[in-house]
């Protein structure tokens, strides 16, 4: 329990990924993993759109917190059911893209990862909805990390969802090749 998971926690599966690509390998020689901390992702993603802008991505991988509907009087309705313990959900919506979302879920699958399932019938409260469309735009998907709590003092989430969150992208990332398609 702390306050600001959100984000901090989103800097340390960005940092940790990034370790154990190099530490393990496995990553393709011609696939290139950028990993960012970016700004302003309530207020209108701007470092996102930067980003995506300046680095023109194939594919970009949004890890964000999503809100755990797992305590009294939570309104699962609201915001979908997402609990602590369960893994990363994995969304699909005007956001995401449908092969990056079978590769994620294919990805853990195979490797026995656990994952909750999301829906959007909207665009994404995230930075998956720039990245998405910034400059030529970008096949994107979304990793929400249960957090129960979000936006207060007393935020908590679970040690284990953040594994699941690090050992999914690394998957991903190393499952990915030059000439993979994104194209829907």
């Amino acid at each position: 329990m702390a306050r600001a998971f959100d984000n901090k926690a989103g800097l340390f599966i960005g940092t940790e990924i990034v370790r154990r690509l190099k530490q393990d390998g496995g990553l393709h020689p011609e696939v290139g993993v950028y990993v960012l901390g970016t700004v302003q992702e309530e207020i209108g993603s701007r470092g996102a759109q930067t980003a995506a802008f300046n680095l023109g991505p194939h594919a970009a991988l949004a890890v964000d917190m999503g809100v755990a509907m797992d305590y009294p009087l939570a309104r699962a309705e609201d915001q979908g059911k997402l609990d602590l313990g369960k893994g990363p959900g994995l969304s699909q919506g005007p956001s995401t893209n449908p092969l990056v979302f079978d590769l994620l879920k294919g990805a853990a699958d195979r490797r026995g990862l656990p994952y909750q399932l999301q829906a959007y019938g909207d665009k994404s409260p995230t930075d998956a909805r720039l990245l998405q469309t910034s400059r030529g735009g970008a096949a994107t998907g979304l990793l929400s990390v249960p957090l129960r709590y979000m936006h207060t003092p007393s935020e908590v989430l679970c040690l284990a969802d953040i594994e699941a969150t690090i050992e999914l992208v690394c998957a991903f990332c190393r499952d990915v090749r030059p000439d993979t398609d994104f194209t829907p």
